[in-house]
């Protein structure tokens, strides 16, 4: 058993050079790409373009990149497990030439709604959807890649299309000036000339048979998985769409800056996303898992918010360096905002965690339907009103109710002792102290940093007056290390 799990986290450490490796490399070649989109609203149309990618990628799969995680190894040998895969890659690819042809046909009349009748738009989506043609391919040779443990390909492949791309686009837009074209061209260039390759290296493994049988399985399997999907589409999208349609265009701009700076707290979290699924259902069977469930969950609220309190206090030169432009300067108030709804998805997985256990993944989907449904009624009625407080907000606010959802679920199902009343005075007070701190730095008031170090100690102190944590059980934190070196 020893041998599997270290086996398990050695794959996921491997495999994480690739994503981490990509995250890393967008983050520091994307300001290249904020001094020199600076027409108005460049930076939302960006932004507003690859939300339609996604949403196209979602329907093109329709979730058999998932079915295929299941099918590779379920496959009664190698033969159907190849007819498996060539079903997936040829039903996704095709569908979503079927949509490039259509965006084709209707470019001009869809550009002149979508990006509000601005001249020179009428090939941007036929090209970003022929470039999603090309992702589609790489994201399911890929994962045929990893599921067959190819783990240098894997993540040579996967760094190359996204940093390749992104580097083709680097200089549409920086040498020939093409604005939000060129970054689609360069995405287009650099994933269709990937997926090209992946399909040349791995030709052996495509068969000349389609068939409905086997494409029914996929589908059968991955469709439930799609409104999980659109909820999560509408919680990180749908905000800078109705920034742009119902507020401006500059807003838009200003909160593209912010999610993309925002994001950057994933380079954090993704580490422990790919530890934690492995390391909860290595330990789910010894007495003491849901004691040590209990302190993961509480510990990592507590060092997350605090990193991103300790972060705020000098976002404002850290945004300035990485935006470079003043017409977007106000939006390093809204960053801890999007990075705490980060946090709080990070944690669901945590305290859902029974509900992984035993197998009630459709509990936690159905909170982020809810969720997303919450998200967008309220970013029709505040955006108008708030703007870009509003989205925010939202965002924070629908993150909370599927932490809240999938907790009472996981305890009717797996209790585990969150101590889920402290947690939530907890948050409660960050939420209090961190408006608190956005309204310093809004006013420029004086002496600013001796607020900052008032809200810091109330927030550490708050850990222990909220009985979230004791001095008994950090010991207790120290005393479990060791333990988890031992038999499982």
């Amino acid at each position: 058993m020893r041998q599997y799990i270290k086996r398990l986290f050695s794959d996921s450490a491997a495999f994480a050079v690739a994503t981490m490796g990509n995250k890393l490399a967008a983050a520091l070649l994307a300001p290249i790409f904020f001094r020199h989109l600076t027409g108005a609203g460049q930076l939302g149309e960006w932004g507003l373009t690859n939300t339609l990618t996604l949403i196209l990628t979602y329907l093109c799969i329709l979730g058999t990149d998932a079915a295929m995680a299941f099918y590779f190894y379920d496959a009664k040998d190698q033969q159907e497990r190849r007819i498996y895969f060539t079903n997936a890659v040829i039903f996704s690819a095709g569908m979503c030439l079927l949509f490039s042809i259509l965006a084709y046909v209707w470019g001009a009349p869809l550009a002149e709604i979508i990006f509000k009748g601005k001249e020179g738009y009428h090939l941007l989506l036929p090209v970003a959807f022929l470039a999603t043609v090309g992702a589609i391919v790489i994201q399911h040779v890929l994962g045929y890649a990893r599921y067959s443990r190819r783990v240098w390909l894997f993540n040579i492949f996967s760094m190359a299309y996204v940093i390749g791309s992104n580097l083709i686009s680097i200089y549409f837009v920086v040498f020939e000036n093409a604005g939000v074209m060129g970054i689609f061209y360069g995405q287009l260039i650099g994933q269709l000339g990937v997926a090209l390759i992946l399909v040349w290296i791995f030709r052996r493994e495509f068969v000349p048979k389609l068939s409905r049988k086997h494409l029914s399985h996929l589908i059968a399997y991955g469709a439930p998985l799609l409104p999980t999907l659109l909820s999560f589409w509408v919680m990180t999208s749908t905000g800078r769409q109705i920034l742009y349609y119902m507020v401006s265009q500059t807003h838009a701009d200003i909160y593209e800056a912010v999610m993309r700076i925002a994001s950057l707290i994933v380079l954090v979290t993704a580490p422990f996303q790919l530890a934690w699924r492995p390391f909860s259902m290595s330990i789910k069977d010894r007495e003491d898992a849901p004691q040590i469930y209990g302190l993961v969950g509480r510990a990592l609220i507590v060092a997350g918010t605090l990193a991103i309190m300790l972060l705020t206090f000098v976002i404002e030169p850290i945004y300035q360096l990485y935006i470079g432009r003043k017409d977007l300067a106000t939006g390093y108030l809204y960053v801890w905002f999007l990075s705490f709804g980060t946090l709080l998805n990070v944690l669901h997985t945590v305290f859902g965690v029974g509900l992984l256990i035993k197998k009630k993944t459709k509990l936690i989907s159905r909170g982020f339907l809810i969720a997303a449904v919450v998200y967008l009624i309220g970013c029709f009625i505040l955006i108008p009103v708030f703007h870009i407080w509003g989205a925010v907000s939202m965002t924070v606010i629908a993150y909370l109710i599927v932490i809240i959802w999938v907790y009472m679920h996981n305890q009717k199902n797996y209790p585990v002792d969150f101590r889920f009343g402290s947690v939530l005075t907890y948050i409660a007070i960050y939420l209090f102290l961190m408006v608190g701190i956005t309204w310093v730095q809004m006013t420029e008031a004086e002496h600013a940093w001796l607020y900052y170090g008032i809200a810091l100690a109330l927030q550490i102190v708050s850990v222990f007056a909220t009985k979230l944590f004791t001095l008994k059980s950090l010991n207790q934190i120290g005393s479990f290390l060791p333990k988890l070196g031992g038999k499982r």
